[in-house]
């Protein structure tokens, strides 16, 4: 069964190593990915750390989507992909108001947990990690940001 191909206004393709969104960026948007395979990561430095790797069926942006609130990680297309992109406008249009506060209320406690590990740290136990990318997978992964940001300099000063 081959897979039914999207078109229309809120579709995106996007190449191999484009970036989908930056982290700082203001951007609201949710992206649902209809094809393709997505990293999700930060940088410290010229350092890139892999987060996720996100396929088929997933999202990405649900965060910003309802909070308003800048990204808190670097995407990047990894193979090309298809997008779904839904303004974050729709929300006023699509979601009854319970919904959207019990949204922005999950929301926040998820900004709060990501940044108390960023801050403390995580013990692993019999936890699957994600693999380090190689020096040459983080060299063209940096390269591509540091070009996105070229073309897309107002979005902020320091995004590491």
């Amino acid at each position: 069964m081959s897979k039914k191909k999207v078109s229309g206004p809120l579709t995106k393709t996007v190449k191999a190593g484009e970036m989908i969104c930056v982290a700082g960026e203001k951007n609201s948007d949710l992206f649902i990915i209809h094809s393709g395979k997505l990293l999700v990561f930060v940088t410290d430095g010229t350092k890139v750390t892999p987060l996720a790797y996100l396929g088929e069926g997933e999202y990405l942006g649900e965060l910003s989507f309802f909070d308003k609130e800048p990204r808190s990680a670097h995407v990047i297309s990894v193979e090309e992909s298809t997008l779904i992109q839904i303004p974050v406008s729709e929300i006023d249009k699509q979601f009854p108001d319970w919904l959207v506060t019990i949204a922005l209320s999950i929301t926040k406690k998820l900004r709060y947990s990501s940044d108390l590990i960023r801050q403390k740290g995580i013990r692993r136990q019999n936890v699957e990690s994600i693999k380090p990318l190689t020096i040459e997978e983080q060299r063209n992964t940096y390269q591509s940001l540091q070009a996105y940001l070229e073309d897309n300099p107002i979005i902020m000063d320091d995004i590491s």
